[in-house]
């Protein structure tokens, strides 16, 4: 009994470290609209909730939110665990990072979650 409970102490002392990180003067912030990606430096984290409404060709795509448009880079392997069609109307969750090109900012996408349906 006495190793039990040195188990579950010791435990939640491994998990507080893990969940730890540091959050002071100088950590990057998660971008979390489109229209703050224009503002974020490259390499920034980012994890988007809105709409692909149109493919731009070569794995690149306009994503809308209430804030504005962003173009985000989607490798067709991450299209593999999606089982069903997305639409201009399908509310997906992109996560990713700020990629800065000659051109412009983007988003490379790491991960595609779909929300769901919502009328338009």
């Amino acid at each position: 009994m006495q190793k039990l409970a040195y188990l579950l102490v010791l435990s939640s002392f491994c998990s507080a470290a893990a969940l730890a990180a540091y959050t002071g003067p100088g950590a990057e912030n998660r971008v979390s609209t489109a229209s703050q990606v224009e503002q974020a430096n490259d390499d920034t984290q980012v994890e988007l909730t809105g709409y692909l409404v149109k493919s731009l060709g070569d794995e690149t795509y306009l994503f809308r939110d209430d804030s504005g448009e962003v173009k985000v880079e989607i490798d067709h392997d991450l299209w593999r665990n999606i089982n069903a069609d997305v639409k201009e109307s399908t509310l997906v969750k992109l996560t990713g990072e700020v990629d800065k090109e000659w051109d412009g900012k983007e988003v490379e996408i790491e991960s595609i979650t779909l929300v769901g349906e919502t009328a338009k």
